[in-house]
């Protein structure tokens, strides 16, 4: 069956206004972004100027988008931008607080350009037909510096570091930016939809990319390889036959070993130098070479941060500490010359304390995370761009360990423009695998719903499904209302039961089911267009690659779409019929996979959840759950106070409004904040009462 037409105001949830590929706005950035990704690891200052002009672009575009359209996000580009201003905001307030130094001023300029993610990413994200230009890009990048690395190294040219390739930039950025195009380019060596000239094309982009590399004899990115491999093996691998699965990684942990054992490469030479510094460390000596000087920054800027964990020292910290050490005969004066500790989260410990690393994570793992998960969805070809993402924030991740990226104009630049970029694509090639080609389902789906007296929401529930699902089952416990003959209107699958609790009356339902694949439906939730397309792109396969998928729950109520908090979790919902079954739970029941080597993956695409009809209406159930919940603790030997009560609700409302992040849906994340804070203390006071009735000592 295939899929309804897609309501493309739901699928997007920045307001539709694309950039098409033929525009003189598409062309323009598409020339851009080839121009830099080609030629901005060998020529001056391109990369630079590449990535503001398509942020300026990005400002342009975005000031009339602003003005004329409603700008909406979703969950994972909260986040990110999220993570961009407070890595910013933490930065200044950390500068401001400890007294505005010289540092920090020379400093504000490369820390401000982080911002400009968020206009290049809104901008990007909107432009079809990018990837030729990406991939290309990376292509012609790779190839372009690994020929510039040859010409270096063969004709002998004179260098600023001596015999290592550094670009127009610094063998540091040079050799880890190469590294990751030649790393970000292996989907398209395994790519069978590509010619074999293109991919034999690809695939000597990528050992250019590793020789270039190499030559600049970068040691950091080079650290990045092993976890790459292994991300490989799970993530693009896991989809491709075992042959390219290990061979893949296999091959290029032998042409790194072939490349770096060739005696005219640094690389070989110079990790043989940080081994022989490591070794001379262990056994008492001094340490030497350039990680003796490295470890002598580090060991210097670490005691300064321990002091002021709280809130760091500012951007001065770090001259300050060098110069005292300096002055105390503890450190060779000639390392007055280095600006930052080489190591970017050392350095946001020393300057803006605990909150500086926190906010430094953030900013590395959250678009981390949305990279690796893409691999729990349904979308074939956008894991292929996510890959890219995933390549870049590990290789600068890995290379913040041995230098501050943040604190250098080509860092922000490189780290700004691919993360932007990736995510950008990722959000273009996702559209396009939901909107393009209508899909034939290889497994039938039934969709099991119970209620009662739902007659004012159901249809909308039944209204997502029908004509869309093989199978809709429903299982009323006795409404008063109209919900029966409403339900009998889209299925005659329609069974009036008695109530026996959530649990056993949704397996009631399941056991009915005769379809392949099952969705359980609540009576308040609606399946998203862009969320049915997601479903369709999983039975499309022969085989699955998940037993069940989660689905993201998206709040719908008191006027707002929450998207944050405790509530708005992926419950298990999507799975195959005889992999699955419910818990007996009169509420809050689960489903659960019958077997430990069941896999679940992520959908992307909404679930709408209409959780309550009013506020009224939320107090009421919640107090019903509340009882409910407090009475199966109670049978279960759960004891309570009503002190901890009130502790557990100030931690419940802690948790969902800031660490659950609920403040991002305004208005609606408190409210929602606020009723289930609520919830917990009328919880845990119902179950304190019912532990006193039951202490034979009272």
């Amino acid at each position: 069956m295939t899929s309804r037409p897609i309501d493309t105001a739901v699928l997007e949830p920045v307001h539709q206004h694309r950039v098409a590929a033929d525009s003189w706005l598409g062309r323009i950035a598409a020339a851009v972004l080839l121009l830099t990704l080609a030629l901005g690891l060998v020529v001056p200052k391109l990369a630079g100027a590449g990535f503001l002009l398509l942020s300026l672009l990005g400002l342009i575009w975005l000031e009339s988008a602003l003005r004329s359209r409603q700008m909406r996000l979703a969950a994972h580009e909260k986040l990110l931008f999220l993570a961009v201003l407070l890595f910013v905001a933490v930065w200044l307030i950390a500068w401001w607080v400890h007294g505005l130094h010289p540092v920090g001023a020379d400093d504000v300029g490369r820390i401000l350009r982080l911002l400009l993610i968020i206009p290049l990413y809104l901008f990007l994200r909107r432009i079809d037909g990018l990837e030729r230009s990406w991939w290309s890009g990376l292509t012609l990048g790779a190839i372009g510096a690994g020929v510039y690395a040859l010409w270096f190294s063969l004709t002998g040219a004179p260098g600023e570091w001596g015999e290592r390739v550094g670009g127009p930039t610094n063998p540091i950025y040079f050799g880890g930016v190469v590294l990751a195009f030649g790393l970000m380019l292996l989907p398209r060596v395994a790519d069978a939809t590509l010619s074999v000239p293109l991919r034999s094309l690809v695939a000597l982009a990528v050992v250019l990319a590793l020789l270039a590399s190499a030559l600049s004899g970068s040691r950091g990115a080079w650290l990045a390889l092993p976890p790459l491999l292994i991300l490989y093996i799970v993530t693009l691998g896991s989809r491709q036959h075992a042959r390219w699965r290990f061979g893949v990684p296999l091959l290029l942990l032998a042409v790194a070993l072939i490349i770096s054992l060739v005696p005219t490469v640094p690389l070989g030479d110079r990790f043989a130098d940080a081994a022989a510094a490591i070794v001379a460390m262990l056994q008492g000596d001094p340490p030497s070479g350039t990680l003796g000087i490295r470890w002598v920054l580090w060991q210097t800027s670490m005691a300064g941060a321990i002091e002021h964990l709280g809130f760091g020292s500012g951007p001065g910290a770090f001259r300050h500490y060098l110069e005292a050490a300096a002055a105390a005969g503890q450190l060779d004066p000639a390392l007055l010359e280095f600006e930052h500790p080489h190591n970017q989260y050392i350095s946001a410990l020393l300057i803006a304390g605990l909150p500086g690393l926190a906010c430094l994570l953030l900013l590395l793992g959250l678009p981390l995370w949305r990279f690796f998960r893409l691999w729990q969805t349904g979308l074939e070809r956008t894991r292929l761009l996510g890959w890219c993402g995933l390549t870049v924030i590990v290789v600068l991740a890995v290379m913040a360990l041995s230098e501050s990226i943040f604190q250098r104009n080509n860092g922000i630049v490189w780290f700004s423009l691919l993360t932007a970029a990736s995510a950008a694509l990722v959000q273009g090639r996702r559209r396009q695998e939901l909107f393009n080609n209508p899909v034939q389902r290889a497994h039938s789906l039934s969709v099991i719903i119970i209620c009662k007296n739902e007659a004012d929401r159901i249809e909308n529930a039944l209204q997502s499904v029908s004509n869309w699902a093989d199978e809709i089952i429903v299982l009323d416990s006795g409404s008063e209302d109209a919900t029966v003959e409403i339900c009998l209107r889209y299925t005659e699958n329609v069974e009036m039961t008695d109530w026996p609790g959530y649990g056993v009356q949704k397996q009631r339902a399941l056991d009915r089911a005769q379809c392949d694949w099952v969705l359980s439906l609540d009576a308040d939730e609606v399946v998203s267009d862009e969320l049915r397309r997601e479903i369709d792109l999983v039975l499309a396969r022969p085989q699955p690659h998940f037993d069940g998928y989660c689905l993201p729950w998206s709040i719908r109520a008191f006027g707002s779409i929450m998207q944050f908090g405790h509530w708005a979790r992926a419950p298990l919902r999507l799975f195959r019929r005889e992999a699955a079954a419910f818990t007996e739970a009169r509420v809050h029941e689960k489903l659960v996979m019958k077997s430990d080597h069941s896999r679940i993956g992520r959908l992307e695409g909404p679930l709408y959840h209409d959780v309550y009809r009013s506020l009224e209406h939320a107090h009421e159930k919640l107090g019903a759950y509340a009882r409910l919940q407090a009475e199966q603790r109670a049978a279960s030997g759960r004891r309570a106070s009503v002190t901890g009560a009130w502790l557990r609700a100030a931690f419940n409302w802690l948790d969902n409004y800031l660490l659950r992040a609920a403040i991002l849906d305004g208005r609606g994340g408190w409210i929602m904040s606020r009723l289930h804070a609520s919830y917990t203390l009328k919880k845990y006071r119902h179950l304190a009462a019912l532990s006193k009735r039951s202490d034979p000592n009272d």
